[in-house]
């Protein structure tokens, strides 16, 4: 187990991912919150853009793109005055490649869910702060529920889709909640990369998002056994990545997620 987290340490302290702060930020969804300034912007930025977060990552910039020319320049603005209709004739025909293809209709409901809880709460973390439990798994748990709970008007289907539904898995299904956690780690972490605006939760309470880059490196260097991703894979790696760092194990995110797509390249082979 120490050799390997004693690699993972080596790769944290000698950047040999080949990234520059500014590179990685080009070309990651975390590029698009970096266009604004106002917190509020930022936070809600940074909440569509991981949501959306789904499949190659050139399907997921193209399509991210579509989403903010709508937003114009304040997405807070934008998301408070929500017109899903026309949302949805800016998006027709619109699908996004991923795992499972996301349509411009899946898109919209989730955006719909979205702007009504920042009616309702005026930000989405004063609705994170209504949780009960400040851990990730509390604090995702509370605002994912709240999100399936709005109900969809009849002019936008009526009921979420499944894709849309599940787009919102929360850690009370069992999901890893890779995008959920990729965000509250953008909100909690403060440094080059991330903005550090939560400083309520605490970055020792982060779970470390799971991807399949993450997952391939994270078994390579034996930080789990588990065969599945859930909820309990991401929790188990983040408890392995405490040896290292009890107070900030996700800081070693985006090594873990540089060195699997080497491994998937075969370029770090060994």
């Amino acid at each position: 187990m120490m050799r390997g987290l004693e690699r993972l340490q080596f790769l944290y302290e000698t950047g040999q991912n080949g990234n520059s702060t500014e590179e990685f930020s080009s070309s990651d969804p975390i590029g698009f919150p970096k266009r604004f300034n106002e917190k509020r912007d930022v936070e809600t930025a940074a909440f569509i853009a991981s949501m959306f977060a789904i499949g190659p990552r050139y399907a997921i910039l193209r399509s991210l793109e579509k989403v903010f020319a709508q937003l114009g320049g304040s997405p807070y603005k934008s998301m408070m005055d929500f017109d899903y209709h026309l949302m949805l004739k800016s998006l027709d025909g619109h699908v996004q490649f991923a795992y499972k293809n996301i349509t411009g209709k899946d898109i919209v409901q989730v955006l719909f869910v979205t702007a009504s809880v920042l009616r309702s709460c005026g930000t989405l973390e004063k609705s994170l702060l209504r949780a009960e439990e400040r851990t990730s798994y509390g604090v995702l748990t509370q605002l994912l529920e709240e999100m399936k709970s709005v109900e969809v008007p009849g002019g936008l289907g009526g009921s979420l889709t499944p894709r849309a539904r599940a787009l919102l898995a929360s850690p009370r299904d069992g999901s890893a909640c890779k995008r959920m956690n990729m965000f509250l780690r953008w909100m909690t972490r403060k440094d080059d990369i991330d903005f550090g605006f939560y400083n309520w939760l605490g970055t020792d309470k982060l779970i470390i998002p799971l991807d399949v880059n993450v997952s391939r490196a994270a078994r390579k260097l034996k930080l789990t056994r588990r065969k599945t991703d859930n909820w309990k894979t991401a929790s188990e790696i983040t408890e392995r990545l405490k040896v290292l760092d009890p107070l900030d194990p996700v800081k070693y995110d985006v090594p873990l997620f540089l060195y699997g797509i080497e491994l998937r390249k075969g370029t770090h082979a060994r």
